[in-house]
């Protein structure tokens, strides 16, 4: 019996218009219907149908870039005792899923932990979003390796890049990450400064392609960016002075390289208020925020792919608030609907799952979102708790809106309070 959900307003997730007076149906999981109630032919008789009276309802949103093994520490310090880190990313996996992200991408976990999550999650034990993941950090020697000793990888010369690559297949990983520069959130990092050898990326790309996976490279530095391009990167992580050098923007375009901007964290740094973030962090952000925007502005106008990514996990920036990226991302110059865009269908395909995934049509998985409110009036609706009704993973209800009143029938057998 298939599941009908009508009287709603569709936003699908590819960019086109959003449709009034809106159908989806769905079959085992999956939809088989996404158009026009008049077109809608099946009678409504032999399905359950659910009357959405007049809300709307979009794709699933999907964070390319989190770090489940951080909670918004202040100080950027994730660690806790392997139990509680495993608690920890569960829970934070379940806060994602409350608030709407039915799919992240974990890029940078901690000893491995995040794969039992995962496999917990799939076995039906908790009810949680989807999870690509990178397994470990991989990492030169540097400061990095001690303040997150959990998650990052490191490997010196080629053979142990290689090595690095094959530890993390061997543990499940869907994506390789590594990392190009120095990072903004270490504190004896330098952003510019590339720290991988040309020879030792490429050894990266071509391991992790050897086994059918994708590449994540994160990158603020220009050198460091225009060699992870060069190398054969699939998605383009931060990216912060990429506007320093336009031909390697065209150079993104020609080869589909994704850019992967979180803007939100840095926001959420130099917004704070009476918060006990340590001055190196503020000043770090403060420094580069107004590079990042700009980068994303000429990559955005040059038709670069953007993927929507929080970076959710750092400082202040909690787990369940990252749709307001989106919001960031229009700020930054993003039309409202390219930046929904940006956590839906490209966000899909910069996983490489946009075959069965990302938007609301026939043949993909039902993940999807209702919302009260119209996002395309405010971005920031995205991130409302009180406007966000229910979310549905493969047809079923797995987060619901406290105190709403919908048939048992559409439940899944575990939902979380949204």
């Amino acid at each position: 019996m298939a599941t009908v959900l009508k009287n709603f307003t569709l936003i699908d997730g590819s960019g086109r218009p959003p449709l009034a007076d809106a159908v989806i149906a769905i079959s085992d999981g999956k939809i088989v219907y996404a158009g026009t109630a008049s077109e809608w032919a099946d009678a409504e008789g032999e399905s359950l149908v659910l009357d959405l009276h007049g809300q709307y309802v979009l794709p699933g949103l999907i964070d390319a870039h989190v770090h489940l093994s951080g909670s918004g520490e202040a100080d950027s310090q994730f660690y806790a005792p392997t139990g509680q880190m495993a608690l920890k990313i569960l829970s934070n996996a379940q806060r994602n899923l409350a608030a709407g992200i039915t799919t992240v991408r974990d890029l940078g976990g901690w000893s491995e932990l995040e794969f039992d999550v995962r496999r917990a999650i799939q076995r039906g034990e908790f009810v949680g979003p989807r999870m690509c993941l990178a397994g470990r950090f991989i990492s030169i020697t540097e400061a990095g390796a001690d303040y997150y000793v959990g998650m990052y990888r490191v490997a010196d010369g080629v053979d142990e890049v290689r090595k690095a690559v094959r530890e993390q297949v061997k543990h499940g990983a869907d994506v390789i990450k590594m990392g190009v520069t120095g990072a903004v959130l270490v504190e004896s990092g330098v952003p510019g400064a590339t720290h991988f050898n040309v020879d030792e990326m490429q050894a990266l790309v071509d391991e992790a392609k050897k086994f059918g996976k994708p590449v994540a490279m994160h990158a603020h530095g220009i050198d460091g960016i225009r060699k992870a391009v060069e190398a054969g990167v699939n998605t383009l992580e931060h990216g912060t002075y990429l506007y320093q050098d336009p031909t390697v923007i065209e150079q993104m375009v020609q080869r589909g390289v994704f850019l992967v901007p979180t803007l939100k964290v840095g926001w959420d740094i130099i917004l704070a208020e009476n918060s006990n973030i340590p001055e190196w962090i503020m000043q770090k952000n403060k420094d580069s925020q107004s590079d990042a925007e700009r980068s994303l502005k000429m990559a955005y106008e040059a038709g670069v792919p953007i993927a929507m990514g929080s970076d959710v996990g750092t400082p202040l920036n909690y787990h369940g608030e990252n749709a307001l990226e989106v919001y960031w991302m229009e700020q930054g110059g993003l039309s409202k609907m390219d930046a929904i865009v940006t956590a839906t269908s490209n966000a899909a395909r910069a996983l490489g799952w946009d075959s069965w995934m990302g938007t609301l049509e026939p043949g993909k998985v039902a993940d999807l979102i209702v919302h009260s409110k119209n996002p395309l009036d405010d971005l920031c609706v995205l991130a409302d708790k009180q406007s966000l009704q229910f979310v549905m993973k493969d047809g079923m209800i797995v987060a619901n809106h406290a105190g709403s009143e919908l048939p048992k029938e559409f439940f899944a057998r575990q939902v979380l309070m949204i």
